[in-house]
């Protein structure tokens, strides 16, 4: 809306439109008072965002799952999926059909 202000604190990193607050990210009021103070917009996001934090997420090893050829064989059953139930009534049609296929055509009488 025109002539809206918002009044934006970057040492509490808070905003009046409370999206910085609520979100962690900084809002545009935010990143517009920040290029206006020629500081680095980078410097205010969490440290959760940071693409060094990401790589320290995936750092430690996954270990690959052997295939179903190498598990140890038990006594108890396989387990097994569930049988098809068939459900009462007629089934349904395999596709619906568009608006254009449901009403008849004036040629089709002829």
């Amino acid at each position: 809306m025109i002539g809206e202000q918002f009044l934006v604190d970057i040492d509490k990193q808070e905003c009046s439109c409370r999206k910085w607050t609520i979100t962690t990210i900084s809002c545009c009021h935010a990143l517009t008072t920040i290029r206006f103070l020629n500081l680095n917009a980078e410097d205010f996001l969490p440290h959760w965002f940071l693409a060094s934090t990401y790589e320290e997420t995936y750092l430690s090893l996954i270990y690959l799952v052997n295939g179903s050829h190498l598990w140890e064989i038990t006594a108890a059953n396989d387990v097994l999926p569930p049988t098809k139930r068939v459900l009462p009534g007629r089934p349904k049609k395999k596709r619906r059909l568009e608006a254009w296929e449901l009403r008849k055509d004036d040629t089709q009488l002829r």
